[in-house]
């Protein structure tokens, strides 16, 4: 039972390390689809999305372009070293936890 534990804390520990990456990062979604044809989506592997990236407070663009990118880039490394992580992202948001 502790090993079907370890993986989903593993996880965890990655989707943190997202949000320390990027203070002003305050959620995402990961869908199965691009969400909006505005371009506003970014692909990552196993045919995901990372959709509706929240920042505050908000950024210019190149910022907005930059932290989306480099979220992306991160969820693609969690991707590769887990495939297994594509099940527990797959149409979920992500977000910070402010209290």
């Amino acid at each position: 039972m502790r090993k079907s534990r370890r993986p989903a804390a593993s996880f965890e520990e990655s989707i943190v390390s997202v949000f320390d990456g990027y203070p002003s990062l305050c959620g995402f979604t990961v869908q199965h689809s691009p969400g909006l044809p505005d371009g506003g989506s970014e692909p990552l592997d196993a045919g995901l999305f990372l959709t509706d990236v929240g920042l505050f407070p908000q950024p210019g663009l190149e910022d907005s372009r930059m932290i989306s990118a480099g979220v992306r880039d991160m969820l693609i490394e969690l991707l590769e070293a887990r495939p297994e992580a594509a099940r527990l992202l797959a149409g979920r948001t992500f977000a910070r936890a402010l209290h």
